[in-house]
């Protein structure tokens, strides 16, 4: 029991450390904008693996966009795309691997394609093809910006054992 309390609230602070991260933003265009989340997604996936980085990186996310006034429909898209990155990081980087900074930054390269795909397309279901080129543009940015910041956050907290408190 006392393990399950703390690993929901382990989530909920991880997912409004996301929620945080997704507030730092910068407008791209009327149906887009660039956010820190990747940082704090791949972040959390990276530490505490799949089901901890989806959960927090999806309900984060979701939070986000309802605070910001997109509640329908990117709030449930956010949490599933946010989701699955969180558990692609988390699974990739639970594998053994030769080199740990390797594995980490290509378990968090594999999450690319999903958010890249998974934003664009919205977008252009939503708004139109026309405007789902500025999210592409937007997303090929945010991806590597989180990876940059991800990585030494996740490395700093690996060395004061952050994880292995919870």
């Amino acid at each position: 029991m006392k393990s399950n309390v703390k690993k929901l609230a382990l989530i909920a602070m991880l997912a409004v450390f996301t929620f945080l991260a997704t507030l730092i933003h910068v407008n791209t265009g009327p149906s887009s904008y660039f956010n820190l989340s990747e940082a704090m997604v791949y972040t959390s996936a990276l530490l505490f693996g799949p089901a901890v980085g989806a959960l927090s990186g999806g309900i984060g996310a979701a939070l986000a966009d309802m605070l910001l006034g997109f509640a329908l429909p990117w709030a449930p898209i956010s949490f599933l795309i946010k989701g699955m990155e969180g558990l692609i990081v988390g699974a990739l980087s639970s594998l053994r691997w030769k080199n740990r900074l390797l594995g980490d930054i290509i378990s968090s390269l594999a999450a690319f394609p999903v958010m890249i795909a998974g934003y664009t397309i919205s977008v252009g279901l939503i708004y139109g093809w026309p405007a789902s080129l500025v999210e592409f543009f937007t997303d090929i940015v945010q991806c590597p910006a989180g990876l940059i910041i991800a990585i030494p956050l996740t490395y700093a907290l690996r060395k004061i054992r952050v994880s292995e408190r919870w």
